[in-house]
C-alpha cells in the first residue's frame, strides 16, 4: 500500500479527503500523515516513508511551492501533487517547473482523484522497476570493478595522503589513469570505480583522524555526482581534486608538516576536543608540560601563535555547523567554548569576511 501525506492549513480539507471512499484496496493508496502547513510537514517526513504528498500552495510558514522543493532538495518523497483554486493557476504552472507531478483545483472531485492516484501508481511502479535495474546494473558493476582495485596502491595513496606527502598526487593521477583503462573508458563503469574507490579511501583516512568528521561536508569527499560528467578526463580531473582537498584539509588542520612530537600531540589534543574550553592551560595540563615552554614550541615549529591555531580550528569547525543548519549561532558559540556570542560573532567575521548569519544563507548544506 502506497503512503500518502495530506498538507494543507484548514481543518476542512483534510475531513474531506479522510471521508473519500477511495483509501485502501481501492486505490492502493491510504493516508499515513497529515500536517497543517509546509514546516510541519518537513518536521514529519522522513526519506522512504511517503510515496506521495499532496499539498496545498498558499500556506503559513513554508508554502507548497517551497515545501516542494525542499522535498526534492532532501529525497522526501517520490512523489508531489499541488493543490489549488483557479486564481492560484500561475503558482501550480510554477509548481510543474519545479517538479511536481501534477495539480488539483480545489474542491477535489472523488473521481478526478481516483483517476491521479491510478497514474501516480503507475508512474510510482515504473520508478521502482527502475531502480531496481540500476540496484542489479550497480551489483553487476561492482562485481567487474572490485578486481580492478589495486589494493597495495589504495593503501600506499593513504598513507600519502596522511602524512602529507606530495607524492600522493602523482599516485592518485596513476590511479586515475589505470580506472580509466580497466573499465575501458566507460563512464558508467567509471563513476561506479571512482565511488568504491573514494569510499574506500576516505574509509582509511577517517578512521585514522576521527577528528575529520566535524570538519568537512563529507559529500566533498566521497559525493559522486560531481562525478557525472561526458568524459572520463573530466571524471579523472575530479577524482584528483577530492584527494587533493582531502590531503590539504589535513595539513590545514594540523598546521603544516611537522615531525615535532610536541606540536603533534598539542594539535591533536585541539582537533579532539573543539566542543570543550580548549586553551594553552587545558593543552599543558594534558600534557603535564609548561605552558610557556609549549607556546615557545608551537610557535618555533608552526611559525604563529598557538592562540591563533586555536582560533583557525574553533572557526573551521564553526563554518561547518553554520552549513549544517541545526544549530542556532549562540548553540554553536556556546559549544566551541565562547561564552560571549557577540564576540564570537565578530571573530568569525574577521576569520571569514562575512558575519555567521550570512554565511549560513550561502552556505547552507
Amino acid at each position: 500500500m502506497y503512503k500518502v501525506m495530506i498538507v494543507d492549513d484548514m481543518d476542512i480539507i483534510h475531513r474531506e479527503f479522510r471521508r473519500m471512499p477511495i483509501w485502501g484496496i481501492t486505490s492502493g493508496f491510504e493516508i499515513s500523515a497529515e500536517a497543517k502547513n509546509g514546516q510541519e510537514a518537513l518536521d514529519l517526513l522522513k526519506p522512504g516513508e511517503t510515496d506521495l504528498v499532496i499539498t496545498d500552495i498558499k500556506m503559513p510558514k513554508i508554502d507548497g511551492l517551497e515545501l516542494l522543493q525542499k522535498i526534492n532538495e532532501k529525497n522526501l518523497s517520490r512523489c508531489v501533487v499541488l493543490m489549488s483554486d483557479y486564481t492560484d493557476f500561475n503558482f501550480a504552472k510554477q509548481g510543474l517547473v519545479l517538479g511536481a507531478f501534477d495539480y488539483l483545483v480545489k474542491p477535489v472531485a472523488v473521481n478526478e482523484l481516483l483517476v491521479l492516484l491510478n497514474r501516480v501508481m503507475e508512474y510510482l511502479e515504473e520508478k521502482n522497476r527502475e531502480s531496481e535495474r540500476l540496484k542489479k546494473l550497480e551489483e553487476k558493476l561492482d562485481e567487474k570493478v572490485a578486481t580492478a582495485l589495486p589494493d597495495a596502491d589504495v593503501d600506499q595513496l593513504i598513507e600519502l595522503i596522511l602524512s602529507g606527502d606530495p607524492r600522493a598526487d602523482d599516485l592518485a593521477a596513476r590511479l586515475a589513469a589505470f580506472f580509466a583503462a580497466s573499465t575501458e573508458n566507460d563512464p558508467i563503469r567509471m563513476e561506479f570505480l571512482l565511488k568504491n574507490v573514494l569510499s574506500v579511501i576516505a574509509g582509511g583516512v577517517l578512521d585514522k583522524k576521527k577528528w575529520l568528521y566535524g570538519f568537512t561536508d563529507q559529500n566533498a569527499v566521497v559525493g559522486t555526482d560531481s562525478f557525472r560528467y561526458d568524459t572520463i578526463e573530466e571524471m579523472k580531473g575530479v577524482f584528483l581534486e577530492k584527494i587533493s582537498f582531502l590531503q590539504n584539509l589535513i595539513i590545514k588542520l594540523e598546521c603544516g608538516k611537522t615531525d615535532n612530537d610536541i606540536v603533534k600531540r598539542m594539535c591533536s589534543y585541539v582537533l579532539e576536543n573543539t566542543i570543550s574550553e580548549v586553551s594553552l592551560k587545558s593543552v599543558s595540563e594534558k600534557l603535564f608540560m609548561n605552558r610557556t615552554y609549549l607556546s615557545e614550541v608551537f610557535r618555533q615549529k608552526t611559525g604563529i601563535q598557538f592562540v591563533e591555531y586555536l582560533t583557525m580550528i574553533k572557526m573551521e569547525r564553526a563554518k561547518i555547523l553554520l552549513a549544517d543548519g541545526r544549530l542556532k549561532t549562540y548553540e554553536i558559540a556556546e559549544n566551541l567554548g565562547f561564552k560571549d556570542i557577540e564576540y564570537f560573532s565578530r571573530l568569525f567575521k574577521r576569520y571569514t569576511g562575512i558575519p555567521p548569519v550570512e554565511y549560513r544563507q550561502i552556505n547552507t548544506l
